[in-house]
C-alpha cells in the first residue's frame, strides 16, 4: 500500500471515530434527558420577550444528521420566533466551542462562495470602503475572489478551525477586528448561530463606520434546514423585524430568491 493511501486510511479512520464520539456524547445527553421530569415551566421568547406556559409554545422536532440526536425546538405565538434546542443553550461557552471544533474536524460545509458575495453586493459597495465577511469559515473564497476584484474586504470567523487560510485570505483575529471600522459588515449563514442574536447585532453594529450597514443572509429566516443542532433560531413571522427593533436597527433592503434571503440593515440613528 503507498503511503499516501495510508495516511487516506488512517485519516478516515479518524474522522470515523470523532463522528461516533459525537454520536455517543449527544445520545447520552438525551437519555438523561428523557429520565429527568419535564416540568410545565414558563418560557421567554428571546426575541419578543413574551412569557407563557411551555404548553403554549408549537412543538418542532427533528434529529441531527451531524450526530447531534434529536432537536426540539418551540414557536413563540407572539412573534412566531423558533428557537432550541435547549440542551444547546445549556452548553457554556467552553463547551460551545469544543463542539463546533468537534463539527469541523469530521465534518466539511458546502461551498458558500455565491451566497456570500451576493450578501456582499447587497451591501451596495463602494470603490475605497472597507468591508468585513464575519463568520468566513474556511469553505468560501469570497474574500479571495473579491480582494483579487479590487474590494477591500477582511475576514473574520470565531471558530479557529473553521478559519479561512491562504495569502488573501483577509484573516482578521478578534483583537484586531475591534480596532477597525467598516463601511459594510456581511455573512451568510451566520445569524442563526448566535445565542444571543440582539445582543451580537448590537456588537457588529459598534463595529460600523458613521455611514456603514449590514447585510445578512440566512435561509432560517424561515423554517429551512433544521436538521442541525448548530441552528438555534429560525426568525419566522415578525421576529425577523422585532429582532432589528430590540437591536436598534432599521430595514434598508430585503432580497428573497428561494432559499437565498437576505436583509440589509442600519442603526437607527442614522
Amino acid at each position: 500500500m503507498e503511503l499516501q493511501d495510508l495516511r487516506a486510511e488512517l485519516q478516515q479512520a479518524r474522522t470515523d471515530l470523532l463522528r461516533n464520539q459525537i454520536a455517543c456524547h449527544w445520545s447520552a445527553i438525551d437519555a438523561l434527558a428523557r429520565r429527568l421530569d419535564q416540568p410545565q415551566e414558563l418560557r421567554t421568547c428571546p426575541i419578543c420577550e413574551l412569557q407563557t406556559p411551555i404548553s403554549d409554545f408549537k412543538l418542532f422536532k427533528s434529529h441531527c444528521i451531524f450526530g447531534g440526536g434529536d432537536l426540539i425546538r418551540y414557536q413563540c405565538s407572539g412573534c412566531g420566533l423558533i428557537f432550541g434546542p435547549d440542551k444547546m443553550f445549556e452548553l457554556s461557552p467552553a463547551a460551545l466551542g469544543q463542539d463546533y471544533e468537534w463539527h469541523y474536524r469530521a465534518y466539511t460545509e458546502g461551498d458558500s462562495t455565491e451566497s456570500e458575495r451576493r450578501a456582499f453586493f447587497a451591501l451596495q459597495p463602494q470603490p475605497g470602503g472597507i468591508y468585513l465577511n464575519y463568520g468566513a469559515g474556511a469553505w468560501s473564497r469570497s474574500v479571495q475572489l473579491l480582494r483579487q476584484e479590487g474590494w477591500q474586504v477582511y475576514a473574520y470567523e470565531p471558530h479557529g478551525s473553521a478559519s479561512p487560510t491562504g495569502p488573501n485570505s483577509g484573516l482578521l483575529d478578534f483583537s484586531q477586528m475591534q480596532t477597525m471600522r467598516f463601511d459594510g459588515i456581511f455573512s451568510n449563514n451566520v445569524l442563526e448561530h448566535f445565542r444571543y442574536p440582539i445582543a451580537e447585532l448590537q456588537k457588529m453594529a459598534t463595529y460600523l463606520s458613521p455611514r456603514g450597514r449590514m447585510a445578512h443572509a440566512t435561509p432560517c429566516y424561515e423554517y429551512l434546514y433544521e436538521y442541525t443542532r448548530f441552528h438555534l433560531f429560525f426568525f419566522t413571522g415578525v421576529s425577523r423585524d422585532r429582532l432589528l427593533q430590540k437591536a436598534g436597527l432599521e430595514l434598508i433592503d430585503e432580497i428573497v430568491d428561494g432559499d437565498f434571503m437576505c436583509r440589509t440593515m442600519q442603526p437607527h440613528s442614522r
